[in-house]
């Protein structure tokens, strides 16, 4: 039976700064041999990679209530049940999605939208795709797919009308199930650190690489402007002076580590990109 997967999506910010004394020296020529990829994570993206890997250890698991049908033949009807019946972990079947969506239209129960536009990002394949669409045209009245990716155009609708579609009262435990299996460290985050109670976790989003998943800059040697050939008149730099201390961070070598630690004029800096 088809199962869900998690994706690889990578967001950047794209930064300019003006040149001045000093530059980085550059890094070794990339070899011509192929990279080794990173690890897939747990969930893959439609299109991407496939493939399942073990959830880490610390993996928060689902509450029983996981396995709990969306609607009991009494009636009753919990939107927590339904949610995590959505989604509850790397063993989910195409069965179990299917059954939970179908609860959630016979109920109108809009507070599954944002977990259904959450959940849509980490694929799942056509058949999939196909049940959330039909799911959130009955429960919002658009067709995402008109507009793709849906994911983006699901999220940017949704944006301004969080207020009409709160989730469950129970997603902190399904978001941080989610990110647990990404990473465990992502999941701590959410339930240890003080003030995270403040974060609206339906717009804190997964970027795509795990924790420390990008090596960045430590204190690394420069060159004088004169010794720093490698570097062509238009190239741009992240120029930054502290203290009559001045330092350029090319923009070719910041590219691939998004973040530099340093020690500029006496004051620890961390520059992001």
């Amino acid at each position: 039976m088809p199962r869900l997967s998690l994706p690889a999506l990578l967001a950047a910010a794209i930064l300019m700064a003006g040149c001045t004394s000093t530059a980085y020296t550059p890094e070794p020529p990339t070899p011509t041999s192929t990279p080794t990829p990173m690890p897939s994570p747990a969930l893959t993206p439609t299109p991407g990679p496939t493939g399942i890997p073990t959830p880490p250890p610390g993996t928060t698991p689902a509450p029983a209530s996981a396995d709990t049908p969306a609607s009991t033949p009494e009636g009753s009807y919990d939107p927590n049940d339904t949610m995590w019946g959505i989604f509850s972990g790397l063993d989910q079947t195409f069965e179990d999605t299917q059954l939970a969506l179908a609860g959630a239209v016979a109920a109108n129960d809009v507070s599954q939208v944002p977990i259904i536009v959450e959940i849509m990002r980490y694929g799942g394949g056509l058949d999939l795709n196909e049940e959330y669409r039909q799911a959130l045209l009955s429960l919002t009245g658009q067709d995402f797919w008109l507009n793709p990716p849906a994911w983006n155009a699901a999220m940017e609708w949704l944006g301004p009308r969080r207020d009409e579609f709160p989730p469950p009262d129970g997603y902190l435990d399904w978001k941080v199930n989610i990110l647990g299996i990404i990473d465990p460290r992502m999941a701590a985050f959410f339930t240890s650190v003080p003030g995270s109670e403040r974060i609206d976790l339906t717009e804190a989003v997964w970027g795509g690489v795990r924790t420390d998943g990008i090596p960045d800059l430590q204190s690394a040697p420069t060159l004088s402007p004169d010794e720093a050939d490698y570097l062509d008149p238009r190239d741009r730099v992240f120029g930054v002076s502290i203290n009559g201390e001045h330092r350029a961070y090319p923009l070719r070598i910041m590219n691939p580590h998004e973040m530099a630690n340093d020690v500029l004029g006496g004051e620890p800096i961390a520059l992001a990109y």
